[in-house]
């Protein structure tokens, strides 16, 4: 007799990188699909057992298919979800209920429409119940931190949420100044909505790179948030509160109006939201001055420590940079470090060249031995070059 093929539920990556959050205790203690007393509860309450929740764990699958497969489920079943064709965990059934509209608003599958500028949906049948992914990447990561922290002892820790697209020297004078008076900090390197953006996976290159070459070791921790949009335009400020504090951290960095380093809420409502739970949390926001560099200061400075006015501050706007990232253009060393402009050009751009050894022969100098040169050392060599300054 055939084995009887369990039913599918058909999800996209966001509400995967949602149930990844869950399942990895990222958002609360609780980590399994709530029912409609359970919503309720949230919604009314902000709370539950004892934990702030700005938004429920209500799942209820949008689209005909699915709908029609959640609605004859019954508990004890059990039901794969499958991402774009593959299956990558289940769902095994508590309870099928109706899903109340009403609660739309607190429901952490729709925590990003208002960002959105459009209606996200939810079916009309809802599943509760304990679930299991099987990619461990995120739990990999989660106990890699965990172990660093215990490894080093490290009380004093400070979270940053970065979409670092493109990272550059004002991220760079960030992430310093938070270390300066951390233990451990963890960056969050986030997804962004730009339909212009550099490609996670180079982002993340980019900022281990830094990390390895210009900063202390074991001092910066990146937890990689890449499958969820929760964190992007920092539109949900509570979850981000409530995420580092779940990671141990006692402060939460952020760059006031400055959009180059990511700003998520300004200086007063920053505190309005943390109000609701600071007590719960015991996390101290610290809100830096927006920074830029000043031609005649000629470094980087904060607008609140810089005297000169704004036509001789150059600010770090992502999209001007990324335009000359996506032109083939290096942006000036003020803007992004050299080797940093020189590592995201040969992704962006490979196999430019059509012999990029000849081309690195002929225009700069070498020690006289046989050096295979590529796209990377090439932008690298020729910033040098730029910033030679004896002829101008």
């Amino acid at each position: 007799m055939l084995a009887r093929k369990n039913s599918e539920i058909s999800i996209n990556t966001e509400v995967f990188g949602a149930l990844e959050l869950i399942k990895n205790k990222i958002l609360s203690d609780y980590d399994s699909l709530m029912d409609d007393e359970q919503i309720k509860e949230v919604s009314k309450k902000g709370y539950f057992n004892g934990e702030p929740m700005p938004y429920s764990f209500g799942f209820a699958p949008f689209g005909e298919l699915n709908q029609n497969i959640a609605s004859k489920l019954v508990p004890g079943q059990k039901v794969n979800l499958n991402l774009d064709g593959k299956i990558v965990g289940h769902i095994n059934v508590a309870k099928v209920f109706k899903f109340d509209e009403s609660m739309r608003a607190k429901n952490i599958f729709l925590a990003n429409e208002a960002s959105n500028d459009k209606e996200l949906n939810l079916g009309k049948y809802g599943i509760s119940g304990e679930f299991e992914l099987y990619d461990e990447s995120m739990q990999i990561s989660k106990n890699a931190l965990n172990d660093l922290i215990k490894e080093d002892g490290a009380k004093k820790i400070t979270a940053v949420f970065l979409t670092a697209d493109p990272f550059n020297r004002a991220h760079e004078r960030l992430v310093r100044m938070t270390i300066d008076k951390a233990d451990l900090v963890i960056i969050f390197l986030i997804r962004t909505r730009e339909e212009k953006h550099v490609d996670y996976e180079i982002r993340k290159q980019v900022l281990d790179y830094f990390i390895q070459n210009y900063l202390p070791i074991k001092k910066v921790f990146v937890f990689a948030l890449k499958n969820t949009t929760l964190f992007s335009s920092h539109a949900n400020p509570t979850l981000e509160c409530i995420a580092a504090s779940r990671f141990g951290a006692n402060k939460l960095v952020i760059g006031q109006n400055h959009s180059g380093i990511g700003m998520f809420f300004d200086h007063n409502e920053a505190h309005t939201i943390l109000d609701i739970y600071k007590n719960d949390l015991n996390l101290e926001v610290i809100v830096l001055p927006e920074l830029v560099y000043c031609n005649k200061c000629k470094t980087l400075v904060s607008t609140k420590s810089c005297p000169h006015g704004q036509h001789h501050q150059i600010k770090y706007h992502p999209d001007v940079i990324k335009e000359l990232l996506f032109n083939g253009i290096m942006p000036p060393a003020i803007l992004v470090r050299p080797e940093i402009s020189a590592l995201v050009l040969s992704k962006l751009f490979t196999n430019r060249f059509k012999d990029v050894q000849k081309l690195c022969d002929d225009l700069f100098v070498n020690s006289g031995l046989l050096e295979n040169k590529t796209d990377r050392d090439f932008y690298e060599e020729l910033m040098k070059l730029y910033q030679t300054s004896s002829m101008t």
